[in-house]
């Protein structure tokens, strides 16, 4: 991961703490940025894991505003998924199971 990277997710992650607070239970870079071949354009794939009840698209909306401000601050593209603790820890799914094998905390 690159220096810029770093301070995007810097960034990020203390945006998010200063919405979330406790709630913010794991903020974690997957995708090409994480694997380490990522190309000078790719995207910047987050997920954030959150404690409590979690409306996915009302955090979504909230989230997509900070990543907004910060891709267009940037000039790159930072993506994010938003979902709630429990469904994180079961790690079933593909997606899920992906994030694990190749997932960097932030």
């Amino acid at each position: 991961m690159t220096e810029r990277v770093q301070e995007i997710l810097c960034e990020l992650k203390a945006r998010l703490t200063e919405l979330y607070g406790e709630r913010l239970e794991k903020l974690i870079l997957f995708g090409s940025q994480a694997r380490g071949d990522a190309e000078p354009d790719s995207d910047i794939d987050v997920l954030v894991v959150l404690k409590g009840d979690v409306d996915v698209g009302r955090e979504l909306w909230r989230v997509s505003e900070i990543t907004s401000e910060i891709s267009l601050a940037n000039r790159t593209q930072v993506t994010s998924v938003v979902m709630p603790v429990n469904h994180y820890g079961a790690g079933q799914s593909p997606f899920l199971m992906n994030v694990a094998s190749e997932g960097v905390a932030v």
